[in-house]
């Protein structure tokens, strides 16, 4: 079946773009990135931190000056917060992966479930021409580059994130059956 998200499916064009890769550095760089995106995805919050440096660095780019969080204990409760909320659940359709001995580069779309009751709690109360209800499921979705540059051992220094757009700017809604199994609501 078809999902209209399906974050599992997220790392599977790192692991087939590690297999191609010849260089060690960049081989080890990307699957570093794997990891890090499965284990925000799956909210493990230990493994995922053992990805990072000990003073990780976050950019968040799209709409005027950066949102940055900065330092292991921040971007800790960043995720920690994230994963209390049901955040972590989210797809990136990867569609490209650059990289070098410093940095990786993904290019793709990331996809977001949203309760009607979120949409509402940010003053989205209809979408076109559609009233939102607490009950709603809504799927939004924006383009994004993120960079993620890494040290001399391979640990993430952190991420540098574009969105082409707000994640709210397309929304649509979506019924539980098109959710996987694994999905949290």
């Amino acid at each position: 079946m078809t999902y209209a998200i399906n974050p599992h499916q997220s790392w599977l064009t790192l692991e087939a773009q590690a297999e191609h890769e010849s260089s060690a550095r960049r081989k080890a760089l990307i699957i570093e990135v794997r990891n890090h995106m499965e284990h925000e995805i799956k909210g493990r919050l230990d493994p995922l931190m053992d990805t990072l440096t000990a003073h990780p660095i976050y950019h968040f780019w799209g709409g005027g000056e950066p949102s940055v969080i900065e330092g292991h204990e921040a971007v800790r409760a960043f995720y920690a917060g994230m994963f209390q909320t049901g955040g972590e659940q989210f797809e990136v359709v990867v569609d490209k992966v650059v990289t070098s001995d410093d940095h990786v580069i993904t290019e793709g779309q990331v996809k977001q479930v949203y309760k009607g009751e979120a949409l509402l709690a940010m003053d989205v109360a209809t979408v076109g021409d559609v009233e939102v209800r607490g009950a709603d499921l809504w799927l939004g979705g924006a383009q994004l580059v993120t960079l993620w540059p890494a040290d001399a051992g391979g640990k993430l220094i952190g991420e540098d994130i574009y969105f082409g757009t707000s994640p709210l700017a397309n929304l649509r809604k979506i019924e539980p059956c098109d959710l996987p199994p694994y999905f949290k609501l």
